[in-house]
């Protein structure tokens, strides 16, 4: 029963720590969006350089890849779904993204996501993240 109960304490964590993760992207909160990853953290995603070796090289990309959006973006986990042990997990999802831009166009993608986790000296931290997107997708610019 123990077992059970740190488990889903766990997944509660994360499940927290992943939405804040979102909201703090989609809001723009720069300095909140890495809150929760480990300073070493390897991180994938959809734009180059496509691979990011730490979290202070990630955050120097942030304007490179950050779309401009006015109004309030769309970034919002779908089907979370949370795996755990003691001290290591993974987690995945789909994550809708979207906004209006400058020009008035508006775009939407879907991207997958995976997260690595591990607790250290009792707190969870991403220690690797991938986002990708589907070969061949097209945008949902309109």
């Amino acid at each position: 029963m123990a077992n059970d109960i740190t488990e889903m304490t766990n997944e509660t964590l994360i499940r927290e720590l992943l939405e804040k993760w979102a909201d703090a992207t989609r809001s723009g909160r720069r300095d909140e969006v890495l809150l929760s990853h480990a300073s070493d953290v390897t991180i994938f995603d959809v734009l180059p350089p496509l691979k990011y070796e730490g979290a202070d090289a990630y955050r120097q990309s942030w304007d490179e890849w950050q779309p401009t959006t006015e109004g309030p973006s769309l970034f919002e986990i779908h089907d979370l779904k949370i795996t755990t042990g003691q001290d290591v997990a993974f987690a995945h999802c789909f994550i809708q993204c979207g906004g209006i831009q400058p020009n008035g166009m508006t775009f939407e993608e879907w991207v997958r996501a995976t997260f690595c986790l591990r607790k250290l000296e009792d707190k969870w931290l991403v220690t690797h993240q991938h986002i990708s997107m589907p070969i061949g997708r097209q945008s949902g610019n309109s």
